[in-house]
């Protein structure tokens, strides 16, 4: 909206107009509005329907397509009534996942022997201090299977054993790991293409894709850097692009919930993205224990650094 200039007629404003709106369409780069916002601009050959990351084992489609979300309908829904003797199922230690960076130990011990215990095949959580037991939950525990791409095997379950609790945090953000984008690129049939801090990706819409600090983003014609919206993953000519650790695209906000407890080598227990509350009590995730929102909160607050993790 334009304002006239006091003693200004109508040409000068609409003069000054034209030059406004002319100035924010040249600073306008690519994945951005005039006003800076950023949002997704599809390249040569990109697929049609871009996703956004929500956690190790929730993707969401766009709003308008969310009520067509795969999510996860080939494991069946268990009855979720809280099975007996937690601590009777041992087993043997499962496969590990690709491992996000590392939270910090913290080496409090916790009192009155309180242990977290686990059931993968019952999808249960327990947390036990002493003889009494505080919390009987249900998760959503590693599917147990895997998937071949481009040269590179995964496969996800949740380790039997014994852990602890390493280190608690609040707001997590999400170390998005490298399979995620082989997953994205066996799906789409993408060529997967991973960025160093030296990288210089030229596109066929003549822009390029750089590392600047701990941005990823694109310079278009005018020379103009627009880092790419964290949480959206990055797909032009037919690639999906994996950002260098420590940038911020490969650090995804709200993925994990409001809490998470980590377990070392990639393993958290953690929350659950509110279009994937149903998946809880299955064997669907990547190797995570995932938990509903509210009985994450109630955990979170009772634990404490230290507490023994046992994954039967």
């Amino acid at each position: 909206m334009a304002y006239p200039l006091k003693k200004a007629g109508v040409g000068a404003t609409i003069g000054l107009s034209v030059l406004l709106i002319a100035a924010g369409l040249r600073q306008a780069g690519p994945g951005t509005t005039g006003s800076g916002d950023s949002y997704r601009i599809a390249g040569a050959g990109d697929p049609a329907r871009p996703y956004v990351l929500v956690s190790d084992d929730q993707v969401v489609p766009p709003a308008q397509e969310v009520a067509h979300a795969d999510v996860a309908a080939e494991e069946p829904v268990l009855e979720l009534d809280p099975p007996a003797d937690p601590e009777s199922e041992p087993g043997p230690d499962g496969a590990d996942v690709d491992a996000q960076e590392r939270t910090p130990i913290v080496t409090e011990e916790p009192t009155m022997r309180s242990r977290i215990v686990v059931s993968i095949d019952k999808r249960w959580l327990w947390y036990i201090v002493g003889s009494d037991t505080i919390m009987s939950v249900p998760v959503a525990v590693g599917m147990n299977r895997g998937f071949e791409y481009a040269g590179r095997s995964f496969h996800f379950s949740t380790p039997r054993g014994t852990r602890k609790v390493l280190a608690k945090e609040e707001a997590p953000l999400w170390t998005v790991p490298e399979w995620h984008y082989y997953e994205r690129g066996r799906q789409q049939g993408l060529e997967v293409v991973k960025l160093t801090r030296d990288s210089r990706v030229d596109l066929s819409d003549g822009t390029v894709i750089v590392v600047r600090g701990d941005d990823v983003g694109r310079i278009n014609h005018y020379g103009n850097f627009w880092p790419f919206t964290p949480g959206n993953e990055i797909i032009f000519d037919g690639k999906v692009f994996i950002p260098p650790l420590g940038t911020n695209q490969r650090r995804v906000p709200n993925a994990l919930g409001p809490y998470k407890l980590d377990t070392g080598d990639g393993y958290l227990i953690h929350g659950t993205h509110i279009y994937n509350e149903h998946s809880v009590g299955q064997a669907v995730s990547h190797g995570c224990v995932r938990m509903n929102n509210s009985d994450l909160e109630r955990l979170y607050w009772m634990v404490e650094p230290g507490t023994p993790v046992v994954i039967k």
